[in-house]
């Protein structure tokens, strides 16, 4: 069954719901997380500046699964900050270096509980999800990022945009392969992502970029 997701007034159809999608890629995540090898690169540094492995796992652990169901257990806002994913995603922009240093500050704390407490929690937390996310009305509001609020489908699909790209992180911090997120999964965050670019950078940086900036990606005559 085709659903459409719309994301800054315009409406893309993608191949299964986006909670589900959202499911997919969480169990791609801990997938990511078993894999032999994570725990004994934990203390080494990963490709993030100022991160160990074990602090990226960490950010990508919480950021991208069980934020989901904190925010969940929240009381319900009367109304929505933000309507798209994109909107929401530009908030990156005016973090200060103080934000960025409470991430780090939280991913390193995440991973100080130690690589089978992580792992486990993830499994914990994404098994209790399954069940909460089917039993959310579709127009369920969540509290986000400061106090601003979004509806939970969209929201998801911010929690995808961490995924694949903290994934992406982990596969180079670690050298050797991950599990790949779902096609249907990545292609929800490069419409996010290339949003975002227009927002930020403007309509001629991301045509020029995306068409001519790759060689051979793109064949435009």
């Amino acid at each position: 069954m085709l659903t459409r997701s719309s994301f800054a007034g315009s409406r893309v159809a993608y191949a299964r719901p986006m909670r589900s999608q959202f499911l997919a890629g969480a169990h791609v995540v801990l997938e990511a997380l078993r894999q032999p090898g994570i725990a004994e690169a934990w203390d080494q540094p990963s490709v993030l500046e100022g991160q160990t492995v074990g602090a990226l796992c960490g950010h990508l652990a919480r950021g991208s699964v069980w934020v989901v169901a904190d925010y969940l257990e929240l009381d319900e806002p009367d109304s929505v900050t933000f309507e798209t994913a994109d909107q929401y995603g530009a908030l990156a922009s005016s973090l200060t270096e103080e934000d960025h240093v409470n991430i780090r500050k939280r991913a390193a704390e995440v991973a100080s509980m130690g690589y089978d407490a992580l792992v486990a929690k993830v499994a914990e937390r994404l098994t209790a999800l399954e069940q909460r996310l089917a039993d959310e009305p579709p127009d369920r509001i969540v509290p986000v990022f400061g106090g601003m609020t979004m509806r939970l489908d969209p929201y998801l699909s911010t929690r995808m945009l961490e995924q694949v790209v903290h994934l992406d992180d982990l596969a180079r911090s670690v050298d050797f392969p991950l599990p790949e997120m779902p096609r249907e999964n990545v292609a929800i965050v490069l419409d996010v992502g290339s949003r975002i670019g227009l927002h930020r950078f403007g309509a001629a940086t991301m045509i020029r970029g995306m068409f001519r900036g790759l060689p051979g990606a793109f064949p435009v005559l």
